[in-house]
């Protein structure tokens, strides 16, 4: 049995139960908000989510728990048979957290936490996140999924930001500026037919609505 640790809140979290699912494994969900005591450092030294404990192996980093998934278990391939479309779906899932989701991070803040957030901010939020785009623009397929053929690392990063940046940027900038990327492509209505996308995305959904409700009624008190 898998534990995964974390908040759905979290496109990290999202990230790897869609691949737990995609895999097929037994898993079960502990709601664990990210922390900084020994005990948590002990299981996640950076003191973040998810993390996952894998009878009795702790691993934190998203990255790392999808590659023990697909060392584990190899049915169900999460990257594409060859070395060059392996390499790809992994570049695909990079420039998606690196370039797009990184950027995008102030602006979440902002609109979940009410942290601060000035004009530069967000003209510097918006000036990195097109220049994302226009580079996942130049590498991606939708053939049908990012990388090619085969559903991958980087339809499973897309899953778990693509919807964030979209609101986040619509929200906060007045502009959805992934819609160069992925108008009339059809692609996340593709996403959603998944079982595994489908099911991630609604345990965020209830999570975020959970949390707003939350933080209205504390305003309010």
């Amino acid at each position: 049995m898998i534990i995964l640790h974390g908040v759905a809140l979290s496109p990290y979290y999202t990230k790897v139960k869609i691949a737990l699912i995609e895999k097929g494994v037994n898993y079960e969900e502990v709601f664990t908000p990210p922390a900084q005591d020994e005990v948590f450092l002990a299981k996640s030294p950076m003191g973040k989510i998810p993390y996952v404990e894998i009878n009795g192996f702790a691993l934190a980093e998203s990255t790392a728990i999808l590659e023990w998934l697909e060392d584990a278990y190899p049915t169900a391939a999460l990257l594409p048979p060859s070395p060059n479309a392996r390499s790809r779906a992994r570049e695909i899932m990079q420039m998606i957290e690196l370039y797009l989701a990184a950027p995008c991070a102030p602006l979440t803040r902002h609109v979940l936490f009410g942290a601060p957030l000035d004009e530069e901010a967000r003209e510097q939020a918006r000036s990195d996140i097109r220049r994302a785009v226009a580079a996942l623009t130049r590498l991606t397929r939708f053939s049908p999924w990012l990388a090619g053929e085969d559903f991958s690392y980087a339809d499973i990063a897309a899953a778990s930001f693509f919807p964030l940046v979209s609101q986040m940027t619509q929200a906060v900038l007045a502009e959805d500026l992934l819609a160069p990327l992925l108008d009339e492509t059809g692609y996340m209505a593709r996403l959603g037919q998944r079982n595994s996308i489908a099911q991630s995305w609604a345990g965020r959904d209830a999570a975020v609505a959970a949390f707003m409700a939350r933080r209205k009624k504390a305003a309010q008190s």
